[in-house]
C-alpha cells in the first residue's frame, strides 16, 4: 500500500480508499506513525491510504486494456487518477516483499521510504511460496483424495455463489419497496400487512405494466446500492448517512422518483447494506405519515407532569412519533452532557449561572429549509433543525421547583444557555449519529410539506392519502409505546443523568440545582426556495447526477457522497425513457482506466527516454547523431 501526503489538497476524489488524520495515527497506532517518521514531517496532516495496488493487465493489439503496472507503479497511476497533482507526496511504500525489481524501485521518488517483509530472490517468502505452488502442481491432481476434496469445495462455493445471488434479489427487492404505497401509484400487487408494493404481476396492473423479470426490482440505483458489495457500487457507502434529498411525482399516475444521498469515504462508516435498507424503509414510512395526519398533531412532550399529553394518539403509533420522543429524550442526555461539572465546558456554565436555582425547558424544531421546485421536482439542498430554549419553573411531580427570580437574573441564566450551550446542542442534533433518524423523518416532513402542496395544484400518486387520518399500513407493531420513551425521561429527571457531589459551604446553604427540558415541534416548516438562477450557478451538475442515480449509483464531481434513487414504479418495469441506461461506478472505472493511464505511460516513455540518452556513450551518440553540434 502506498502512504500519500494530501494536506491541503482541495478536490482530490478518494472514493475507494482510506483517509486517515496524522493526529488519529498518533493517538490510536503509534508504531504506525514511528514507522511512517511521521515525527519528522510535521508539514504531514492528512494521508490517504492507497491499498489496492497489484492489478496487472495486458495490451491488446494497439488497444490498451490497463497497462502492464507493478504494484509501486500502480501506485503512481493511482495519485495521478485521483488528481495527487506531486509525486513527492508518496511518502511510504509499505509491502509484503521488495518492489518487483530494480527498475520499479527506482520509479519511486527518492523521497519514499521503503518498508518490505522479505526480498524478492531465492530462499525468501516469494520464492519459497512458488515452489510449493510448483510441486504441488505436479502431485496433488494425481491424488484421488484430492480430486474429491476438490470437489467438494467446488460445490460448496457453487451453493454460497447462489445463496449471495439470492440474497441479493431479496435485498433489491426490499429496495423496490420504498417509497410506494398501497393506495395508489403503483405498478404491482399490494401487499396488505407492509402496505407496500411488491414485484409487478404480469398483466395484474393492465397493459401500463409489462411483465417484469427479476432483475427488474435491482434495476435501480438504490437498489443497487443495497445488493451489491461496496466495492462493486462506489467504493464505501456510509448508509447510516442516508438522508431522501430528492422527489418527483410525473403526473401520470405511476408513482414517485427518488432520491437519497449519502457519505462516501469517511471515518467511522457503516457499510452495512441492512443499515440503508432499515433507513430508506424508516424514511419511507415517515414520508407517507407526514402525507396521512394532521399538521396539528406532529408534535411530542416529555413533562413529568403530563403523562396524558405525551404525542398525538395517531402518530404515537407510528416510527415517526418514536423518532421524535426518543430524539427528545436523547437532546436531555446531551444537555447533561454538555453541562456535567467536570468538563470544561460545564465548569463555565455553572460559573456563570446567577441565583439560587436554575431551571429551563428546550425543544427542537425546523429552522428554514432551502429548496429548489421545478414544476413536479423537488431538490432539498438543506434541511437543518433548530433548538430553542426558555425559563421554565421546573415544577414536577416528586422534585422541588425554582421560585421565580428577578428578571435580571433569569435574562442573564437563559443568555448564558442560549451563547454557550445551544450552539454545541444544535451542532450535535444537525450532525451527530445519535440524531441521524430524526434528521431522516425531518427530511420526509420537508418532502411532504411539499407534496401536501404539489396536490393542491395537481393531480398526484398519493393525493387521496393528504389528511386522511389512516395510517394502518405504517403502524408499529413490535410492541412500542409511547409511556415506554415517557418512562423513561421520568426515570433520567427523578435519577438525574450524573450525580455529582461537590460541597461548597457558603453560609450553611446548599444550593440544588434541577432541570426539565422538553419537546419537539413539527408542526409548521419553513422553505426557503432557491432562485433558478443560483440553483444553476450552485448546484448545476446536480439534476444529472440525480437522473443517474435512478438507475445506478451516482458519485458526486467532488467525490465526496453518493445518490441513490429510483425511478416510479411503472418506469421501473417499462424502462426509464429512451435515454442509455447510467452505468455503475465500477463499469465506468474500467472504461475510464485506459484512458487515464496512457498520460502516466507516456511520462514514463518521456523519462525512459532521457534516462538511455544520459547514459549513452559518447561514441554511440557520434553514430546516431547526437553528438555535439556547432551554429554556423
Amino acid at each position: 500500500m502506498g502512504f500519500v501526503d494530501i494536506t491541503g489538497l482541495d478536490g482530490v476524489r478518494t472514493q475507494g480508499h482510506e483517509v486517515v488524520d496524522v493526529a488519529d495515527i498518533t493517538e490510536n497506532a503509534p508504531e504506525l506513525h514511528r514507522q511512517l517518521r511521521l515525527d519528522e514531517r510535521p508539514h504531514i496532516e492528512q494521508v490517504m491510504i492507497i491499498k489496492k495496488a497489484n492489478d496487472r493487465s495486458v495490451f491488446r493489439g494497439k488497444k490498451l486494456v490497463m497497462s502492464r503496472l507493478h504494484a509501486e507503479e500502480l501506485i503512481l497511476a493511482l495519485m495521478a487518477y485521483y488528481g495527487v497533482p506531486d509525486r513527492e507526496r508518496l511518502f511510504t511504500v509499505y509491502s509484503d516483499f521488495s518492489p518487483c525489481e530494480a527498475r520499479c524501485d527506482r520509479k519511486l521518488p527518492a523521497t519514499t521510504d521503503r518498508i518490505f517483509s522479505a526480498r524478492h530472490g531465492v530462499g525468501d517468502y516469494h520464492g519459497k511460496m512458488t515452489r510449493l505452488l510448483t510441486e504441488a502442481s505436479q502431485v496433488l491432481p494425481k491424488d484421488p483424495a484430492f480430486r474429491e476434496e476438490l470437489a467438494a469445495e467446488k460445490e460448496r462455493k457453487d451453493a454460497l455463489k447462489e445463496g449471495n445471488t439470492k440474497h441479493r434479489y431479496e435485498t433489491a427487492a426490499k429496495a423496490n419497496k420504498v417509497m410506494r404505497s398501497g393506495r395508489g401509484g403503483h405498478c404491482g400487487r399490494h401487499d396488505h400487512r407492509a402496505g407496500l408494493v411488491l414485484v409487478p404481476q404480469a398483466g395484474a396492473m393492465g397493459p401500463e405494466c409489462a411483465e417484469s423479470t427479476a432483475t427488474d426490482t435491482a434495476d435501480t440505483g438504490l437498489g443497487k446500492a443495497l445488493a451489491e458489495p461496496p466495492s462493486e457500487t462506489t467504493g464505501g457507502i456510509d448508509f447510516s448517512s442516508l438522508q431522501l434529498q430528492y422527489l418527483a411525482d410525473p403526473g401520470d399516475g405511476s408513482g414517485l422518483q427518488h432520491a437519497f444521498r449519502a457519505a462516501v469515504n469517511v471515518s467511522g462508516r457503516d457499510l452495512r447494506p441492512s443499515s440503508g435498507l432499515a433507513a430508506a424503509t424508516q424514511t419511507s414510512d415517515a414520508f407517507f405519515v407526514w402525507l396521512s395526519l394532521h399538521p396539528h398533531s406532529f408534535w411530542v412532550n416529555l413533562h413529568p407532569d403530563e403523562p396524558d399529553r405525551i404525542v398525538d394518539d395517531q402518530l404515537g403509533r407510528t416510527d415517526a412519533g418514536r423518532v421524535l420522543l426518543e430524539a427528545d429524550l436523547q437532546m436531555k442526555k446531551t444537555v447533561g452532557k454538555l453541562i456535567h461539572p467536570h468538563t470544561p465546558l460545564g465548569k463555565r456554565y455553572w460559573d456563570g449561572i446567577r441565583g439560587d436555582c436554575v431551571s429551563s425547558r428546550n425543544w427542537i424544531l425546523p429552522a428554514p429549509a432551502t429548496v429548489y421546485q421545478d414544476d413536479d421536482k423537488l431538490y432539498i439542498l438543506d434541511a437543518p433543525l433548530d433548538v430553542k430554549t426558555e425559563t421554565d419553573d421546573g415544577a414536577a411531580a416528586g422534585a422541588p421547583s425554582c421560585l421565580r427570580q428577578d428578571q435580571a437574573t433569569e435574562e442573564h441564566n437563559e443568555h448564558l444557555e442560549r451563547t454557550l450551550l445551544l450552539p454545541r446542542l444544535r451542532k450535535a442534533i444537525n450532525t451527530a449519529p445519535e440524531y441521524a433518524a430524526l434528521r431522516r423523518v425531518y427530511l420526509a416532513r420537508v418532502a411532504a410539506e411539499w407534496y401536501r402542496d404539489l396536490s393542491l395544484r395537481k393531480d398526484t400518486a398519493y393525493g387521496e392519502l393528504v389528511n386522511s387520518g389512516d395510517i394502518t399500513e405504517w403502524r408499529i407493531t413490535d410492541g412500542w409505546k409511547p409511556r415506554d420513551t415517557f418512562d423513561a425521561h421520568v426515570d433520567s429527571y427523578m435519577k438525574g443523568e450524573f450525580k455529582v457531589t461537590d460541597r461548597t459551604t457558603s453560609g450553611g446553604t446548599t444550593y440544588v440545582r434541577r432541570y426539565v427540558y422538553g419537546g419537539v415541534d413539527f408542526t409548521s416548516v419553513p422553505l426557503r426556495e432557491l432562485s433558478e438562477e443560483r440553483f444553476g450557478t450552485e448546484f448545476a451538475t446536480l439534476p444529472a447526477s440525480v437522473d443517474r442515480s435512478l438507475r445506478a449509483p451516482s458519485v458526486t464531481g467532488r467525490g465526496d457522497a453518493v445518490w441513490l434513487g429510483a425511478p416510479t414504479p411503472r418506469q421501473a418495469v417499462a424502462g426509464l425513457g429512451p435515454a442509455e441506461k447510467p452505468v455503475s461506478a465500477g463499469t465506468w472505472a474500467i472504461r475510464l482506466l485506459p484512458a487515464l493511464l496512457v498520460p502516466f505511460a507516456l511520462l514514463l516513455w518521456r523519462r525512459r527516454r532521457r534516462l538511455n540518452t544520459r547514459s549513452a556513450s559518447p561514441l554511440r551518440r557520434a553514430a546516431t547523431g547526437g553528438g555535439p553540434r556547432r551554429r554556423s
